[in-house]
Parts: C-alpha cells; structure tokens; sequence
C-alpha cells in the first residue's frame, strides 16, 4: 500500500509538471554578476542554525496545518537570504498561504490525504542571486526542486539530505561551489540530478553510480580526477560528463549497464585506448567521447551497437581502419571521425556518406581526400603504433605527454554552440545529439508548478551562462 501510494503521490505532482526532459543550449547569452556572492559563501556552521518554527514564526500567523508552518518558515528564511531578485518571482511570498506563493506547488501529503503540503519548488529562469538556508530541510514532502538559471551560490545544505521524497533536483546554471554536493547521495527518491553549469570541483563519489538514478548530468563544472571504476554500477538512461577535467580511462564497467542510452564524457582529460567494452551496452544511441586523448583503433566491439544514432570520436588521436561494420551500423545516421589520424576508410563508409550517413572526416590521414593532415604530421604519429594492452590510463607514455603539451588547455566556458540545436533526453524514444558541441541538460520548463508567474512560463530552455 506504501508503494502504490508513492505512486499516487507522484502523480499528482505530474499534474504541475512536463514529463519530458529536453537536452538543448541555444546562442542567448545571460550576463551575470558576480558583484557580492562570494561573501555568500556557507560553511558548516550554517547548518547548526536553529530551525524550529515555533521559535521564528510570527505567532500570531494562522496556518491550516503544521506542515504548511514549517513550509513558510523554511520559504521566509530562504527569501532572506536572495539579495536580489529582478523578475520579482518571490515578490507575492508573503503570508501564510505559501500553496498560492509563485513557483511553490501543493498536494495532498502522502502520508495523509486530508492536508496539503508543499511538494514542488520551481523558481527556473529567475536569475536570482543569493543562497541556499538549512531551513530547506524543513520541505520533508518536497519531490521537485527546480533552480535552474540563477546565482545562487554557495553549498548544498547538509539538511538537504532530510527531503527523503525528492525525486527531481535541478541546480543548474548557477554558482554553486565547493566538493560534489555529498547531501544528494542520502536521497532514497532521488531519479534526476541535473548539476550542471556550476564551479564544483574534485572527484565524483563513487556512491553516485550506486543510486537508482536515472540521468546524471554534471558537465561544466571543474570535476576531475578518474571517473569511478563503478560507473557501471548506475542504472542511468543518460550521463553527461562533459566539458570537466576528468583523467584516465572510461571505466571497463560501463559495459555492463543495462539501461544506459546516451553518454558524453566528451572535453576532458581522458587517456588510454577506447574499451572494448564501449560497444556492450545494447541500448546506447548516443556516444560522444570528443575531444579528449584517445589513442589507438577504434574498438571492434563499436559494430555490434546496433541502436547507435550519433557517434562522435572527433578530436582525439585515433588510428587505422575506419571499419565497413561501423559505417554500415542500420541506425547510425551521425558519424563525426574528424581531428584524428585514421588513415583507412572502408568502401561501404564511402558509399554511405555519400548517401545517407553524415561522416565529417577532415583533418585525418586518408590519401586523396581534401582538408587532409599533412605527411608530416600524420608520419609523427602513425610510425609509432599503440599496444592498447600496455598504454594503461595515465599520460607516461611519451607520445602522450607530448600530446598534452600540444593540447590547448581547458577553457570552462563553453564555446558557441553548433547551429544544429544538440537533444538528448533522458527516456526511451529515440533522438538526436548535433556534433561537435556535446550534450547539454536543461530542466523541465518554467510552468512545472502551476503558481508560475505567466511572464515567466516559457516553452524554450534557458542557455548555459559562461564561466
């Protein structure tokens, strides 16, 4: 009966929301301030504050049942600490009747249908500047949280880990900072985290990759060190770990996921040959592992992904044979090879990006094709073949290292994106990923709670701000 009332509960927050998530980034451009954030920054006393309503409500204030008290004060302390608000979207938080607040969503508790209960914040688009108060904690029925396009800065709350029904968190494109947010990982409903956009930093915890989530997307920030040898471990449809600075291999492990449909760990610091086992998982439709320092031949275990619609391997320093049997894959429709040293193309991949197969192949070492390497460079590298059973993860060897020094470094703001709009999402229908600019998550749209100011319900997906 618990179960199905979850269930019950869960749809009923639908009804305030789209179902769909949407992967997109467009040429629009937010200009940010950063003009009185840092001093904004929370450290761990924070979270020894006081919560306790009784003591930080008026109490004069009448509410129509405790919860919605607990709401208002967690909401009021949050407001507190926005310092600026320029599309006025708390500007009605006053009162206590927080279910008619803009961005706050009600529903009949779970546990008790007779009361209602905050179960959705959505304040995307905002561009509000400010930051994260313990007293959030305080939402224990909260299932959706949308933050995305803000400043908020700061951490995540230690007291984040009490919304134990939070299903869906979107903090992305703001200033958020510090280690992975370590709250997220106590969440036993957590299905979508959306991360994105941000200044965290250091390694991804490997207890991530152990949690029934759905899409993990945590590109554009400043991760780094390898990525956990447990990634196969996640149930993930869709894992975006691009534009960081991750080294070493893409785990073994990814080869035994049994869900997963789209990954980028495209523009990071990879090394070491492609595994075999990238051509395992059997729903996989988007694979980008761009611009990174892969080396050696493509892995003969690409030709059996038979549900493959975008391949991109562009901007590494690939070798060999470009095989018939990739090129011939039925739903492969998108297959980027470029910026690499591939000096041998099937006849069947000619004849299919001929006709219906998109193959951008410059700068590669294929003779009698235009926009070419020259000898020379092209001789630097394939005169020293690659033993992919001994070139290991780190960047020892020399050519490697010689590499690196070549490679421009990592620059965190993301380029202006490909005209071809990139999509992904994180469901079982079938979609497409433009190269070379590497998948981007959005949130739901701006009316996911049904208190949204209508200035501010937009169908369109905000852009990612540059760092």
């Amino acid at each position: 009966m618990q179960t199905l009332a979850f269930f019950l509960y869960i749809g009923l927050l639908f009804i305030f929301s789209v179902s769909s998530f949407s992967i997109a980034v467009t040429k629009i451009q937010y200009p940010v301030s950063r003009r009185g954030l840092i001093a904004l920054r929370q450290s761990d006393t924070d979270q020894d504050q006081d919560l306790d309503p009784d003591k930080l409500v008026d109490p004069s204030l009448k509410f129509e049942n405790p919860r919605i008290k607990k709401a208002y004060c967690a909401l009021q302390e949050w407001k507190k600490a926005m310092i600026s608000d320029p599309l006025n979207m708390t500007g009605n938080w006053v009162g206590p009747n927080v279910c008619s607040y803009y961005g706050v969503g009600c529903v009949p508790a779970l546990d008790d249908e007779q009361i209602r209960t905050v179960a959705a914040v959505d304040l995307n688009f905002g561009d509000i500047s400010g930051q994260l108060v313990p007293h959030l904690g305080l939402l224990a029925d909260l299932g959706i949280l949308h933050l995305h396009s803000n400043r908020f800065c700061g951490i995540v709350p230690k007291t984040f880990s009490n919304l134990e029904l939070l299903f869906e968190l979107d903090l992305s494109n703001n200033r958020f900072s510090g280690l992975f947010p370590t709250p997220v990982l106590t969440l036993p409903s957590l299905r979508f985290l959306d991360i994105r956009f941000n200044e965290f930093e250091g390694p991804l915890p490997p207890a991530l990759f152990d949690k029934d989530v759905d899409a993990i997307v945590v590109n554009n920030n400043r991760f780094s060190s390898h990525i956990p040898k447990n990634m196969g471990n996640s149930p993930a449809s869709t894992i975006v770990l691009s534009n960081n600075k991750f080294s070493g291999c893409i785990p073994r492990s990814i080869g035994r996921m049994p869900n997963i449909e789209q990954v980028s760990f495209s523009n990071n610091r990879l090394t070491g040959c492609l595994p075999e086992e990238l051509g395992m998982p059997k729903f996989l439709n988007v694979l980008d592992v761009s611009k990174n320092y892969f080396l050696g031949p493509l892995p003969k275990s690409l030709e059996r992904m038979e549900m493959i619609e975008r391949l991109d391997v562009s901007s590494n320093h690939l070798t060999g044979k470009v095989h018939d049997s990739v090129c011939g894959l039925s739903a492969l429709w998108n297959f980027t090879i470029f910026d690499n040293y591939f000096n041998e193309i099937g006849g069947e991949c000619e004849k299919r990006s001929r006709d219906n197969l998109i193959m951008q192949d410059r700068e590669n070492c294929f003779s009698g094709k235009p926009n070419q390497r020259s000898q020379q460079d092209c001789s630097s590298v394939l005169t020293r073949p690659v033993d992919c059973k001994t070139i290991g993860c780190q960047p020892r060897d020399p050519l490697i290292l010689e590499l690196n020094k070549r490679k421009p470094p990592l620059v965190h703001s993301p380029s202006p994106p490909d005209p071809q709009t990139p999509k992904v999402t994180p469901t079982h229908k079938t979609t497409q990923l433009a190269s070379p600019t590497p998948p981007v998550v959005s949130p739901l749209p701006a009316r996911a709670v049904k208190n949204f100011p209508p200035k501010i319900g937009s169908q369109h997906s905000s852009p990612p701000r540059g760092h």
